[in-house]
């Protein structure tokens, strides 16, 4: 290899890393206000569950079904959201800036979260802890951009499950979880 080649390949070399450092920067720059959005949003949810706090800003939702080879379940998903006002302070509808869905199945208890963000709605953070009836364990977060673009994820897998778990199911959920709230709010 002659030594045009080496230098070629050292500067792209460098670029590359250069270009994964700053990525690198910026996704941690991003974890860190996802974690802080996540603060605040927890903050504002444990003041709201205050049986004394009279304006609960939150809706419950449950149901519960029979599903053939998993026997009963039990789903239960809890939506905090803010009212939306116009400039006159009149009440145009509600937003949900955070979501926790859990639910069993058979032996399975899963248990989920997505933070929202408060302007577009868009996915900010999702979460998810899964435990099997034979004591393994599943978890996994991914903070997003508010673009939508992935920033970062970690995802600790004992099971299959980490396949179902994806980037892709918790834009879809947290889209589903959106939707249903929407068509019972009729927003």
């Amino acid at each position: 290899m002659d030594m045009k080649r080496i230098t070629i390949y050292g500067i792209l070399l460098m670029m590359a890393l250069t270009m994964q450092a700053q990525t690198s920067a910026k996704a941690k720059e991003r974890v860190a206000e996802v974690r802080k959005l996540y603060t605040e949003a927890k903050e504002r949810m444990a003041y709201n569950d205050q049986e004394d706090y009279p304006a609960k800003s939150n809706m419950e939702v449950t149901y519960n079904y029979m599903a053939p080879g998993a026997g009963p379940i039990k789903h239960y998903i809890k939506y905090y959201m803010d009212a939306v006002d116009d400039e006159e302070g009149i009440l145009l509808g509600h937003k949900p800036y955070f979501v926790s869905d859990s639910y069993n199945s058979g032996a399975r208890k899963l248990y989920e979260e997505y933070l929202l963000d408060e302007e577009t709605g868009k996915l900010v953070f999702a979460y998810a802890y899964e435990e099997n009836g034979d004591a393994s364990k599943n978890e996994g977060r991914y903070y997003f951009y508010k673009d939508g673009s992935l920033a970062h994820k970690d995802v600790k897998v004992n099971t299959e499950w980490g396949a179902f778990f994806d980037e892709k199911y918790v834009k879809t959920q947290a889209e589903y979880l959106r939707k249903g709230f929407n068509f019972i709010f009729k927003d």
